[in-house]
């Protein structure tokens, strides 16, 4: 969704290039008639394209009815699509919702004091990157057991579970990724390739006469992280237990390899211009003279008003045999760890998760599914270009959701900057960052 980009930013602002776009254009506060339930989201992943079946849904409660509130962060029209799955929900619980609709950080800011003063929401729509700041401090709460069924855990992307369990737990119902795709223009690549190698000698042969052939973000980590990632880079090792924080790898051979490549692309390819920014590559594929680039799904709909005959493809495999593993974010619904009416607000959360995907999808082309039965779905699975999209979450990696993730975008994001300068090798870069990061990790205990 447009305000995807996202919560980790709000500390740091050094992934904003594809983060802050969404987060920005969020609406003034608004509530909606308590007598309409709310929705909320989810988003679909791969599948192939045949009808889908009714998306299962909680069975009406053996509770009375409960009047509910609910946070989000919505643009007016996702805010219709939720009101209109609400209105299932009504009917099937008697439960009524108001739903009060914030810009994504001026929410974000409101949790820390509002939740444990008792004026927070019961159901609240949240960022998967706060996971484990929120749910070490009890902010938000684990759903209970039993109210995600087996049937409805298998319809998720594992990926996008996994971003929202800390300490083994279940925190967050998922709703929409956020991550990147290959996106290019038809007019100067009309099939995408299949391969790095194959884009490489066809950028080449399209970048002439201010004409580019393939662009990226290598100087920022989250543009550039789909390379580093594919060649076994990692941020934090990952256990039975959760993420290991002592386990830094930033500077492990195979995060240096990954960046190493993506660097050719610049240094020995001459693809990427040294006075590239994210207003460079914005406005040059806006105005047609890029071929493809690297970036957020939530701008397909931007380039589409700007009459680019944009796709969306997965990115290609790297010349190692590996695909691109991009970084995803996620967003689903979390509930207040001080609200009285917890079961009922998971119960929310799971209809939600089944139901909004495709109404979603409807309101807002970048509002990719993380359910793979909405995947299914024929306004989905016939757009090539959804598909494709949420096909790339399948080979992302979720931004680790503990609370050490916050000392690694400084450091690392001057990693990529140092390197794409030349100040730095890849690995000297990616050694002073995880030296930076432990550090910083060290001084927090």
């Amino acid at each position: 969704m447009d305000r995807q980009n996202r919560s980790y930013l709000v500390m740091l602002a050094l992934l904003t290039l594809s983060l802050v776009l969404a987060a920005c254009a969020q609406p003034a506060p608004t509530v909606a008639p308590t007598s309409q339930p709310i929705a909320a989201t989810q988003a679909p992943a791969p599948a192939e394209p045949t009808a889908a079946p009714k998306p299962t849904a909680t069975p009406k409660p053996s509770r009375e009815p409960a009047a509910l509130t609910m946070w989000v962060y919505l643009t007016d029209p996702e805010l219709a699509a939720l009101n209109s799955v609400l209105e299932g929900w009504k009917a099937k619980t008697g439960d009524t919702v108001t739903v009060v609709n914030y810009p994504y950080f001026d929410m974000l800011n409101k949790v820390e004091v509002a939740f444990p003063a008792g004026e927070g929401p019961d159901l609240l729509e949240a960022p998967h990157t706060n996971t484990g700041v929120w749910g070490k401090a009890g902010l938000i709460a684990p759903f209970p057991e039993g109210v995600l069924s087996a049937e409805e855990r298998a319809q998720y992307q594992p990926s996008a579970l996994q971003a929202f369990t800390f300490g083994g737990k279940l925190y967050g119902i998922p709703q929409i990724p956020d991550t990147v795709v290959l996106m290019y223009n038809k007019a100067l690549l009309p099939e995408p390739p299949k391969t790095m190698d194959e884009l490489i000698e066809k950028a080449k042969a399209l970048t002439k006469d201010g004409t580019y052939g393939f662009l990226v973000l290598d100087n920022n980590m989250w543009f550039g992280w789909p390379f580093v990632g594919g060649y076994g880079g990692y941020i934090f090792g990952a256990t039975s237990n959760g993420y290991d924080a002592k386990d830094i790898g930033l500077a492990s051979k195979g995060a240096a390899d990954g960046l190493s490549y993506l660097l050719k692309l610049r240094n020995e390819y001459k693809l990427i211009p040294a006075d590239l920014d994210w207003n460079v590559l914005t406005g040059k594929f806006t105005e047609g003279k890029v071929a493809a680039i690297v970036m957020n799904p939530n701008q397909y709909s931007v380039y589409k008003q700007a009459k680019v005959d944009v796709g969306m493809a997965v990115l290609p495999k790297l010349p190692n045999g590996e695909m691109p593993r991009p970084l995803l974010n996620v967003h689903g619904w979390a509930i207040n760890g001080y609200s009285k009416k917890q079961q009922a607000a998971a119960e929310l959360a799971v209809y939600l998760g089944a139901n909004l995907p495709v109404p979603l999808f409807k309101a807002g082309a970048g509002n990719i599914p993380v359910r793979l039965d909405a995947a299914k779905d024929p306004a989905i699975a016939s757009n090539a270009d959804a598909a494709a999209a949420a096909q790339q979450v399948g080979f992302a990696q979720a931004v680790p959701n503990i609370p050490e993730m916050a000392q690694v975008w400084a450091p690392a994001d001057s990693a990529f900057q140092l390197a794409a300068k030349g100040d730095k090798t890849p690995m000297q870069a990616l050694q002073e960052a995880a030296d930076a990061i432990g550090k910083a990790i060290a001084s927090q205990q």
